[in-house]
């Protein structure tokens, strides 16, 4: 009776962690079809468990042990699945195949009710330290470590359980047991079994969670069309470089840039073209800029760079490599002609107990003397508070 209780127990929080699934369907998580389906058939079969002697042994053992076999292996696959790895679908049905087969054998041909659950558990301790072995160095999208050693580690451990069971149930292969006994031990091991599935249900929540999450906050820092950080994010790194510079000093620089003529580029070739124009300096810009720089849309044709550790005489220089590298930049239009471009850059370094938004002002009236000066060319800005006087242009 104990053992029939686990079963319903696990029973409904398989239910529970198949609603929890589907609720996040929507947001179309890699590998998450895959452990619904797993859920939705250890459901099935521990229903069709808890069911025998009241429906045909065919259901209560054959169905109900073939659906058990394979409810890991979607879990497994969709470990798989959401970490952008190929799943072994031939193999995994043959898994199945030949574990259900031989399960029947010692039930139908040679009855051995000790050595069907010491096979039982060589098959469910493969799957869960291959889930464990594919998890072990794994992470979401934006770093997000815990959940997937959260899944590792409880994969590790019903790896560990069912060798153990394994080992306890093949010295004990000439003694009657059943599945259904009552004995301590007995229960530990199917509490074991039966709260396995719902364990790494949870750490494929928590996977698919931090996936949506690091997705869905890409999506708000990063501008659709381009990829670069949106105003906002780019505000807000800024700031937070301004704030460490407060604490321990150091410098700080700006570049705000767009292109020369982009209307006539759009008017001429179509926005379409222009798009790709925007597309392609973003492109190239990561290319030229370092890893500590962020590059932002700022709005329409006009970005900005933010270049952490970087004086006035350092920025000026990245501001011609970066204005010489989209001088050479060209995009095809519809007729296969290249569509070729400049930019004009503001330089400007954050002063003495400057706010960032009047360093980006002063950025933004030297971009502006950059074009009134002939476009294609580097201006910065005039000295903020507590700066050496710093003005330059540098030109093609």
């Amino acid at each position: 009776m104990s053992v029939l209780l686990l079963l319903l127990v696990t029973t409904a929080l398989s239910v529970v962690m198949l609603m929890v699934l589907l609720s996040l369907a929507r947001h179309a998580v890699a590998g998450m079809r895959a452990w619904s389906l797993a859920n939705a058939l250890a459901i099935a079969a521990l229903l069709l468990f808890a069911a025998r002697g009241h429906v045909p042994d065919v259901l209560s053992f054959d169905l109900a042990n073939l659906l058990l076999l394979c409810a890991p292996i979607f879990m497994y696959a969709g470990f798989l699945r959401h970490l952008g790895r190929p799943v072994p679908v031939r193999r995994l049905a043959a898994l199945a195949l030949v574990s259900t087969v031989s399960l029947a054998w010692f039930h139908y041909v040679v009855d051995a009710t000790a050595l069907r659950i010491a096979l039982t558990s060589v098959f469910h301790g493969a799957v869960s330290a291959a889930i464990a072995w594919a998890l072990r160095r794994s992470a979401n999208p934006g770093g997000a470590r815990y959940p997937a050693r959260f899944a590792f580690w409880s994969a590790a451990w019903q790896a560990g359980g069912y060798g153990a069971r394994f080992v306890l149930y093949m010295a004990n292969l000439g003694t009657d047991v059943s599945v259904f006994d009552a004995s301590v031990l007995n229960l530990v091991f199917v509490a074991l079994g039966t709260l396995a599935l719902p364990t790494l249900t949870l750490g494929a929540v928590m996977m698919a969670n931090a996936d949506i999450i690091a997705r869905t906050t890409y999506a708000a820092e990063h501008d659709f069309l381009t990829g670069a950080w949106t105003r906002r994010a780019f505000s807000g790194l800024a700031e937070r470089e301004r704030e460490r510079i407060a604490r321990g000093g150091g410098d700080l620089s700006v570049l705000v840039f767009d292109v020369d003529h982009f209307k006539s580029i759009n008017d001429t070739h179509g926005h379409a073209v222009g798009d790709r124009v925007l597309v392609d300096i973003v492109l190239r810009a990561g290319s030229v800029l370092r890893g500590i720089d962020a590059c932002a849309r700022l709005g329409g044709e006009e970005f900005a760079v933010l270049l952490p550790q970087t004086g006035t005489a350092h920025a000026l220089v990245a501001a011609e490599r970066l204005r010489a590298a989209l001088a050479q930049g060209a995009v095809r239009d519809g007729a296969d002609g290249l569509v070729c471009y400049t930019v004009s850059v503001g330089v400007a370094t954050l002063g003495e107990d400057e706010a960032v938004a009047r360093m980006m002002e002063r950025a933004d009236t030297a971009l502006y003397a950059a074009k009134n000066a002939g476009r294609n060319r580097v201006c910065c800005a005039q000295d903020g508070p507590g700066q050496r006087a710093a003005s330059a242009i540098l030109q093609v």
